[in-house]
């Protein structure tokens, strides 16, 4: 959830900093079902059956739906910003994959989140020895603030990348670029300055 609501803050900054969200209509994606159906397994995973199908199984479900993300994020790596977004979805991945299909959290964090120990499968939890484990949640949200929850730096490289993807792909102030130099103007009087010109 807290994916989702970060996600949706920075698309609320775009109009703010100038840009246009109608521009995404515009953005040459491939393959969206990718994501679509990765985001869809995660809820139904999480959400729908984490206390009617074994742990286990779960888990390699889990697993596949970020495999599928990845694959999204590989199809438009030319994207701006995609190329962050896809290094935290690796960092994420990665700590999955080593700890048997669940996101290691710190216990630190969770209390602070106040997030019970579940019984049924979570895709975030504390586990035992961890791997990779500073790649875990190892960041919260306070139980007293709105969506207390805890997020790891592969969650924030996410955020970042489809901030500057927004902005980029919508024109914002915040992603302007330098204005062309069609004529060559610019590179003429360097070349003039470094005694390129003879004249």
């Amino acid at each position: 959830m807290i994916l989702f609501v970060a996600f949706a803050l920075a698309a609320v900054s775009v109009p703010l900093a100038g840009g246009r969200l109608s521009a995404l209509s515009r953005l040459p994606l491939r393959s969206t079902w990718l994501v679509l159906v990765a985001l869809l397994v995660q809820v139904v995973v999480i959400s729908v059956i984490a206390d009617v199908v074994e742990a286990g199984l779960l888990a390699v479900v889990h697993v596949a739906s970020y495999l599928l993300a990845v694959a999204f994020l590989v199809v438009n790596r030319r994207m701006p910003g995609l190329l962050l977004t896809g290094c935290g979805g690796l960092l994420n991945l990665a700590a999955i994959m080593a700890n048997g299909g669940v996101m290691p959290a710190s216990p630190g964090a969770l209390a602070l989140a106040g997030r019970a120990d579940a019984q049924h499968f979570v895709n975030s939890g504390a586990v035992p020895d961890a791997r990779l484990a500073w790649l875990g949640d190892v960041f919260a949200i306070p139980s007293f603030m709105p969506l207390a929850n805890v997020f790891s730096v592969g969650d924030v490289l996410l955020i970042v990348g489809a901030t500057v993807m927004l902005h980029r792909a919508c024109g914002s102030r915040l992603a302007a670029r330098r204005p062309a130099d069609p004529d060559g103007s610019r590179l003429a009087m360097l070349a003039h300055y470094r005694g390129g010109d003879d004249h």
